[in-house]
């Protein structure tokens, strides 16, 4: 990217410029390290400012019901893609979301597929359209990568566990179960979950609220509007 082509040349030629006049390669290595390390931090500050700005924007939008206009201020922003790593992975993920919550979900998958490992939620709902297609192992291939990268989100061992159950898999269900409760041990319905397959009991996937609704494997109630919700609980990142 050019952030880290920027870093390398400017670092290079600083480190030259000190070894023609100190002839030490030590101090000139050093000096490299320190203006690859300053300069990728401002570089990266700037502009994840700009994207803070940009996905402000697009929250707003969301609110007022203009899904267009913020798809397309998430479009604009792909040329941030050049200057930053994954930027353009996280944007896929943001606007294969929004298409998600307005029902497009073969347009929302093509973007989901090409998204950012480490937004759970577009993760979520792409296993989820894996799930409705029926193909179970990208379920769990997906399903796997989301909790690698968010461990300690325990909505997403009790979504796991939910489409393991449907598919027929109880005990494997349990162990992600009792995996997510030492993951994340402050999430009560996944405990309650967890009891309940022991039990020979139904998952309650509703205590979730939003998080599961917004999924569209039940109806979603009327005047649901869950937008706000998806995009706030994302963290932009910059690498």
């Amino acid at each position: 990217m050019l952030t880290l082509l920027i870093s390398l040349s400017v670092s290079l030629l600083a480190a030259i410029g000190l070894y023609f006049i100190t002839y030490n390669y030590i101090w000139s290595l050093m000096l490299m390290v320190v203006i690859i390390l300053g300069l990728n931090f401002f570089i990266g500050r700037y502009f994840l400012k700009k994207l803070t700005a940009v996905f402000q924007e697009i929250e707003k939008d969301l609110k007022n019901n203009r899904f267009e206009k913020a798809i397309n201020r998430l479009k604009n922003a792909y040329a941030f893609s050049k200057w930053q790593f994954f930027v353009k992975e996280q944007i896929n993920s943001q606007i294969g979301i929004i298409l998600y919550m307005q029902k497009k979900f073969d347009d929302a998958k093509s973007y989901l597929e090409k998204g950012f490992a480490k937004n759970w939620m577009g993760m979520a709902m792409l296993a989820t359209l894996y799930f409705k297609e029926k193909k179970y192992e990208k379920v769990k291939s997906t399903m796997d990568k989301a909790i690698k990268n968010a461990p300690k989100e325990g909505f997403l061992y009790s979504l796991y566990a939910y489409f393991l159950t449907e598919m027929g898999e109880k005990d494997k269900a349990i162990e992600i179960l009792v995996k997510g409760s030492k993951k994340a041990p402050l999430d009560e319905k996944l405990e309650t979950n967890l009891e309940a397959l022991r039990n020979g009991k139904k998952m309650k996937m509703k205590n979730y609220g939003t998080l599961w609704l917004q999924l569209n494997i039940e109806k979603m109630p009327q005047g649901f509007k869950p937008y706000q919700m998806v995009l706030a609980r994302q963290k932009i990142r910059r690498r």
